[in-house]
């Protein structure tokens, strides 16, 4: 990805039974290196789900990051991709998104947990995630947002 693409990503917000939301995400979720980046397990949504997708200027998918809404209080972060190309930069983006808006939303404080792959543990907690479990393939980690 050049650094001009690079500086043109969008961030969009689509529900988790929105018809756009398949369009997009159906090429990478079945696709078996995504699976497997995913450690084998299955992307789920709902409609108690928000995506947070990356795309480039060219309209490809060049992350995710499908976020839980289990209460008021409560998001689980449980799943997610980025593409091998500026790949921490991605998650970054996303994750910067998705703390953005609930400090914006919000008149309260929310607990984001996130299921993290042990190799990205260092970028959660460059974002202020602080583990609460280790599993050998995951960690969780959480954030008062």
């Amino acid at each position: 990805m050049s650094m001009e693409e690079d500086t043109t990503i969008e961030i969009l917000k689509i529900q988790g039974q929105d018809n756009i939301l398949y369009q997009l995400v159906a090429p990478l979720i079945m696709n078996p290196d995504v699976l497997r980046y995913n450690n084998g397990y299955p992307f789920k949504t709902s409609e108690n789900f928000q995506w947070y997708i990356a795309v480039s200027k060219s309209q490809n998918v060049l992350g995710f990051i499908p976020l839980e809404m289990r209460n008021k209080k409560k998001c689980i972060i449980n799943n997610y991709f980025a593409t091998d190309d500026c790949h921490d930069n991605i998650l970054s983006l996303l994750l910067h998104e998705i703390i953005c808006d609930f400090q914006h939303a919000r008149n309260s404080s929310i607990l984001l947990t996130a299921i993290v792959q042990t190799q990205h543990q260092a970028l959660f907690k460059t974002l202020g995630f602080k583990v609460i479990q280790h599993w050998k393939l995951y960690q969780k980690m959480q954030k008062e947002v």
